[in-house]
C-alpha cells in the first residue's frame, strides 16, 4: 500500500506542475495578462510566403510587440496570403492576420471567393502599408495620361493578380478594352523590360512604391508616370469602396518632378471581433508608439505616420479596442472611424 500511495503522490505532484506550466501560456481571445503576473501570452500572426512583402512586415510587427511587452510573444505563420489569413482568423487558428483591403472587403461582404460565407467577425487593428496603381511609359512615346493608352500595347500584370484586377477596373473606366487595344499579361519586372525594348507601350504595377522594375527602367531611360484625371479617379473610387485615394510623391521615380494622383488599397492588420478589447487596445498602442522602429525595419511602413493612414478610409470596421485608442489620440472622430480631424 505504501508503494501505491507514493506513486499517487508523485502523479498528483506532476499533474499540478504540468497544470501550472500550461496556465502560463494563453491565446489572444481571453484578455491580456495582468501586468507583472508572469503569464506569457503567445499570439500567432498570419503573413504570406517568405518571398513577398507580408512576411517581413509581419516579422517586424511581431518583433516590435515582443520587444515592447515581455509578456507577449508573437509567432509567424506563413500562408498563401490574405484569403488564407481571413479563414484562419475566422477559425481562430491565428490571432492576427495581414489582409489586403480588397480581400477584407470581399470577405466581410460575402463576395467573390467568400460568396455565401462572409467573414462577419473580421475587424481591423490598423492599416500598415499601401499598394498603389502605377503606370509607366517611355517619355519618347509622348503618352501622359492613362486614357492615352487606347490602341496601345499594354502590360497589365500577372494573370489573376491584384495588378491585373486593378488594371482591368481602370481600363474599363477609361474605355480601353481588348477589342480596341492589346492587353498583355506580364511580370512587373519583365513588363518594364518590355517597355524599354519597345514590345509594350506602357506597363501597370499595383504594389508598394517604388515598384522595383519600374524604378530600374526609369533609372536607365527617361520615363513618364502616367496620370489619371480627377473624374477618372472619382469614378474608380465610387465604384470600388475598398480603394482609397493617394499620391505617388514626386521623386519616387527618376525624372518624376511632380506628385501623381492615384489610388490604392491598404494592407490591414486584422483580428477576430472577439479578441479582448484591452488586448487590442494595447497592441494598437504598441504599433502607434513603434512607428519609427517599423519604418526603420522595412520600407513598406513609410506611410504609417501620414495623417489618418492607420485608421481612416478602411474597407471594414475597426475593432473596438483599436477604435478606442484612436479616439483617445484624437486620430478619429467619435461618430465615424473614417473621419480624420
Amino acid at each position: 500500500m505504501k508503494k501505491y500511495k507514493g506513486t499517487a503522490v508523485l502523479l498528483l505532484t506532476l499533474a499540478c506542475l504540468f497544470s501550472g506550466a500550461c496556465s502560463a501560456v494563453s491565446s489572444g481571445q481571453n484578455g491580456p495578462p495582468e501586468k507583472n503576473s508572469g503569464e506569457l501570452r503567445v499570439l500567432t500572426i498570419g503573413t504570406a510566403d517568405s518571398g513577398g512583402t507580408m512576411y517581413p512586415v509581419g516579422k517586424a510587427i511581431a518583433d516590435l510587440i515582443g520587444g515592447t511587452d515581455s509578456q507577449i510573444k508573437v509567432n509567424l505563420s506563413a500562408s498563401h496570403g490574405s484569403a488564407d489569413n481571413v479563414r484562419a482568423l475566422e477559425n481562430r487558428t491565428i490571432d492576427l492576420g495581414l489582409v489586403s483591403g480588397d480581400t477584407a472587403y470581399a470577405a466581410a461582404h460575402g463576395e467573390g471567393e467568400f460568396s455565401g460565407a462572409p467573414a462577419e467577425n473580421l475587424r481591423v487593428v490598423a492599416a500598415v502599408y499601401p499598394s498603389l496603381s502605377n503606370w509607366i511609359s517611355l517619355s519618347s512615346s509622348d503618352l501622359a495620361w492613362v486614357h492615352d493608352l487606347r490602341g496601345k500595347r499594354i502590360g497589365i500584370g500577372p494573370q489573376d493578380s491584384t495588378t491585373e484586377l486593378s488594371a482591368k477596373i481602370v481600363l474599363d473606366t477609361v474605355g480601353i478594352t481588348g477589342q480596341n487595344s492589346e492587353l498583355l499579361n506580364c511580370g512587373l519586372g519583365s513588363g518594364s523590360e518590355d517597355v524599354k525594348n519597345g514590345t509594350l507601350d506602357a506597363v501597370h504595377g499595383f504594389a508598394g512604391i517604388p515598384v522595383n522594375g519600374m524604378a530600374e527602367l526609369a533609372a536607365e531611360v527617361p520615363c513618364t508616370v502616367l496620370k489619371y484625371t480627377d473624374e477618372e479617379l472619382e469614378e474608380i473610387l465610387s465604384s470600388n469602396s475598398f480603394y482609397y485615394r493617394d499620391v505617388i510623391p514626386a521623386g519616387t521615380y527618376e525624372g518624376q518632378d511632380e506628385d501623381v494622383a492615384t489610388f490604392g488599397i491598404k494592407c490591414l492588420l486584422c483580428v477576430n471581433a472577439d479578441m479582448s478589447e484591452e488586448l487590442v487596445h494595447e497592441l494598437t498602442s504598441i504599433l502607434y508608439s513603434g512607428i519609427p522602429e517599423l519604418k526603420e525595419a522595412h520600407g513598406a511602413f513609410s506611410s504609417l505616420d501620414r495623417n489618418g493612414f492607420l485608421c481612416s478610409a478602411l474597407p471594414i470596421p475597426l475593432h473596438p479596442g483599436a477604435k478606442r485608442f484612436y479616439l483617445e489620440q484624437g486620430l478619429i472622430w467619435d461618430g465615424d472611424a473614417g473621419d480624420v480631424p
